[in-house]
């Protein structure tokens, strides 16, 4: 019966942890597509994606295996969940690098560009219920690796003259 309570206590704490990655992935998109996308051109880029790391790993730092700077700090880098981030020229498009011939700062664009913020996370559980059998491991693993993403569209609203 108490195997069966710590099992049920790790699920519990392994999908609260996962919900908490991904509000942090969350926040971390959602800053970086808000005030528009001039947060995207060559000069404010870094500044955005140094703050979006920042609210990501402040976001997460109360979870059991976080890593990271004091979040205190004005810049904080944390190593556990890992941040990655990717700008796509349309929602649904293929992730990769800031591309500046996509003009994501520019708000007459006809499709918005996308932001896309992923976390990873080792997270650790409490009571690991695993054996070796003739060299090969069987039940559950000491820890648990999963990744959480967040999209948000750029979106800029441009008021035609005069109203």
């Amino acid at each position: 019966m108490l195997i069966l309570l710590l099992a049920i206590v790790d699920f519990a704490r392994i999908y609260t942890t996962a919900m908490s990655v991904e509000s942090a992935a969350r926040e971390a998109a959602d800053f970086g597509t808000s005030y528009g996308a001039e947060k995207w051109d060559a000069i404010n880029s870094p500044i955005t994606l140094a703050e979006m790391q920042t609210r990501a790993c402040v976001a997460a730092s109360n979870l059991p295996d976080y890593e990271g700077d004091d979040p205190a700090g004005t810049t904080v880098t944390c190593t556990n969940p890992s941040f990655d981030y990717c700008v796509t020229p349309s929602v649904g498009g293929t992730c990769g690098a800031l591309n500046p011939a996509d003009v994501c700062e520019d708000p007459n664009r006809a499709t918005p560009c996308a932001i896309t913020v992923t976390l990873g996370y080792d997270f650790h559980l409490i009571a690991p219920f695993n054996i070796d059998v003739f060299g090969t491991n069987v039940g559950v693993p000491n820890s648990v690796n999963f990744d959480r993403d967040s999209t948000f569209a750029i979106t800029d609203i441009e008021l035609a003259p005069g109203t």
